[in-house]
């Protein structure tokens, strides 16, 4: 009998950690697919975020200009 419990307890504990290495593995991958996708967000963020710091700067050089025309021609 005590056989019998060694061979189904074994058996129990493999299938268990199994299951358990199975969903823990999906769980990574889609937190790996998620990861990607965020960092592709991130990436797209930062990329506006420098096309903006140009289009701002390119206005304060604009209005520098404009200010200086104004002070030269009163």
């Amino acid at each position: 009998m005590a056989e019998w419990a060694a061979i189904f307890g074994g058996t129990g504990a493999a299938l268990v950690t199994g299951l358990f290495a199975v969903f823990a593995s999906r769980f990574r991958k889609e937190n790996s697919d998620q990861h990607a996708a965020n960092l592709r967000r991130l990436d797209d963020i930062s990329d506006r975020i420098c096309e903006v710091r140009d289009d701002v700067k390119e206005v304060r050089r604009r209005q520098d200009d404009h200010l200086e025309w104004h002070a030269e021609n009163g």
